[in-house]
């Protein structure tokens, strides 16, 4: 403290600060206020104000090692000390003597921050209670801290003991209450911040940033779609039965691993959470295949079966694939279709005219043979109006009109 100061009245006022923390306080009153200000007017020969009364004792203690001091550092004895009176001058000496100890308040009056970490506290009656930056001088250690000597300090008028160690820089964080990136300019000290002010952010930002929201949300944040997660179903069975081919990984796990890779340039012009919905995940999943595998994922595993009347659904979250239809539409299939040049077994689900299953069967052959005939019999008591013919693998019931030719897309 002593060091930083620079002119004659501010050694002399260092001094005095010195010989004043050294001694024990000199308003012995409990309630006494804790602004260094009166200890420095009592100091000085003034009165403290506030009703204080000074310990004369401590007083001059207090003097004669101030005078040392002053010896020790050239100055004068008569120098009279800069600011005695200024709240600034003694704070920005004690400053440097207390860079851990510079306070801001917190919420309610009386509550503060150090810039060390931790907390202290005044009581809200006291006249510093209010202020926004204050430097403690000397602390009293209980259950809670509580400042018993400070100064106020200027936040535009920092002393250079504490613009060093000073950090700025901006701070871009994804909000979630508003579902916005945020970027904001921080000038701290310690734990402190001591200025906040928005701040405008490169859109390359703001989507890198969005995209680790979205990861850090298991991805829940995208529009998905049934036909983006039966593409990743797709995906996945083809890396099963080509694993040396380039199909890559689209599982959820692999796509937040990787989100940085895949998900940025689509976010670009987007500014926040709820602007996802008008996304597309499937042809973003379509945009990680490789081209000669986006063509072939549609001809191995279509998405709808063609059949001799129709055509089926294929959900291939089932293990295996279903594909689902009213029962007429199999007619005149004798067998049961494999999907990816015969390596993909499917399943084939009949249903009734209201929709619901007759049977789930992987064998058509063998269920046209075996089980039919007791459907058969329970179907036609139910809807006598609809065709529930004996040999439905050999019947082929005419193509309505605008349905798919035969066979598998």
């Amino acid at each position: 403290m002593m060091l930083t100061a620079e002119t004659p009245g501010q050694r002399a006022l260092a001094a005095d600060l010195a010989a004043l923390l050294e001694e024990r306080d000199p308003l012995r009153s409990p309630d006494a206020p804790a602004d260094i200000a009166s200890r420095l007017s009592a100091i000085a020969g003034d009165d403290p104000g506030a009703g204080a009364v000074a310990d004369r004792g401590a007083l001059s203690r207090i003097r004669r090692a101030a005078a040392q001091y002053r010896r020790r550092m050239g100055v004068p004895a008569s120098q009279a000390p800069s600011g005695a009176t200024d709240a600034g001058d003694p704070a920005n000496l004690l400053a440097a003597a207390f860079p851990d100890r510079v306070a801001q308040r917190r919420g309610e009056p009386g509550s503060f921050r150090l810039s060390g970490g931790g907390g202290a506290r005044l009581p809200r009656t006291d006249p510093l209670a209010n202020a926004g930056l204050l430097v403690v001088a000397a602390l009293e250690l209980k259950a809670a801290s509580r400042i018993k000597l400070a100064a106020t300090l200027d936040p535009d008028r920092l002393p250079r003991s504490l613009t060093g160690p000073m950090t700025e820089q901006v701070e871009a964080t994804f909000d979630a209450v508003s579902g916005t990136v945020l970027a904001r300019r921080r000038r701290r000290l310690g734990s402190l911040i001591l200025s906040d002010r928005t701040e405008p952010i490169d859109p390359a930002r703001v989507a890198e940033i969005l995209a680790e929201a979205v990861a850090a949300e298991q991805l829940r944040q995208l529009p998905w779609t049934g036909a983006a997660r039966q593409l990743q179903a797709r995906v996945a069975l083809m890396r099963g039965i080509e694993p040396d081919a380039d199909w890559p990984d689209l599982t959820d796990y692999a796509l937040i691993r990787s989100v940085q890779d895949w998900l940025p340039p689509y976010l670009a012009g987007i500014g926040r959470v709820s602007d996802m919905q008008r996304l597309d995940p499937e042809a973003m999943l379509r945009g990680r295949l490789p081209w000669e595998l986006a063509g072939r994922i549609d001809a191995e595993l279509p998405t709808y079966l063609n059949l001799p009347a129709g055509r089926a659904a294929v959900d291939y979250l089932q293990t295996p694939p279903l594909a689902a239809a009213k029962a007429q539409a199999f007619y005149g299939l004798a067998t049961t279709p494999r999907l990816a040049g015969g390596r993909i077994l499917l399943r084939l689900a009949l249903l009734s005219p209201a929709g619901r299953p007759i049977a789930v069967t992987a064998d058509l052959s063998g269920f046209w043979t075996g089980a039919w005939a007791d459907a058969r019999r329970d179907m036609r008591g139910r809807y006598p109006k609809h065709d529930w013919p004996e040999n439905p693998g050999i019947v082929a019931a005419p193509r309505s009109e605008g349905a798919p030719p035969r066979g598998i897309n």
